[in-house]
């Protein structure tokens, strides 16, 4: 597969800029001019931001995690669940608290619900961190992008990532591009795993009710 793009679009669908929301509205992509620079319309719907503080993560990013990945239902190596590290407390004592409920991993086994249980918690540690470093508001599809990209990322990256960047300095029309770079291995040939990533990713924080 070819991998291209023009600003504001996805890779390998060029023909349209994505939908971008922002403070002062939410602007549908409808084209490119003659000089190749998307073109957008103001939409009737306006999607609410909120200070991450506000907001929680929803099943658009807990369900693209649960697609993307099979679940470990057997600790090892420190891991269970989906990417979860247990931490030495929680092997000590035999269980992960979430949500004020105790899952037992004395038997070093889980079900699927208990992992899918876990991954809410690992959305809310993420979501603690991004709450830090995020000085603007977003909208409910915004935060939810940035849990799937920082969950796939690493929470680590958060605080010096250039998507991060751009949302504080409030450059909505750069950050999709942004988040779909950085698609070539070491090699220099693509990594199609990854960009499908990144362009759900991207297609996730510009969503727009009705219109996407």
């Amino acid at each position: 597969m070819i991998f291209d793009k023009r600003k504001g679009s996805l890779l390998n669908y060029i023909q349209m800029p994505l939908h971008v929301i922002t403070p002062t509205g939410t602007y549908l992509g409808t084209g490119y001019n003659a000089n190749s620079k998307p073109t957008y319309i103001l939409s009737h719907v306006k999607v609410n931001l909120e200070s991450v503080s506000a907001l929680t993560f929803s099943s658009m990013s807990k369900n693209a995690i649960i697609l993307d990945n099979k679940p470990t239902l057997g600790v090892s190596d420190g891991v269970v669940g989906y990417k979860y590290k247990v931490s030495a407390t929680e092997t000590n004592y035999g269980y992960i608290t979430v949500a004020g409920t105790r899952i037992d991993i004395t038997s070093k086994k889980i079900t699927k619900p208990m992992a899918e249980f876990i991954l809410e918690k690992q959305l809310r540690n993420i979501g603690n961190i991004l709450e830090k470093f995020i000085k603007v508001k977003i909208a409910q599809p915004q935060y939810d992008a940035l849990l799937y990209h920082f969950y796939n990322e690493g929470v680590d990256t958060i605080e010096n990532s250039p998507v991060i960047a751009l949302i504080n300095a409030k450059d909505w029309y750069s950050v999709t591009d942004e988040i779909q770079s950085g698609i070539k291995k070491s090699n220099g040939t693509i990594d199609e795993r990854l960009a499908q990533q990144k362009m759900k990713t991207a297609k996730m924080f510009s969503y727009v009710p009705s219109f996407s």
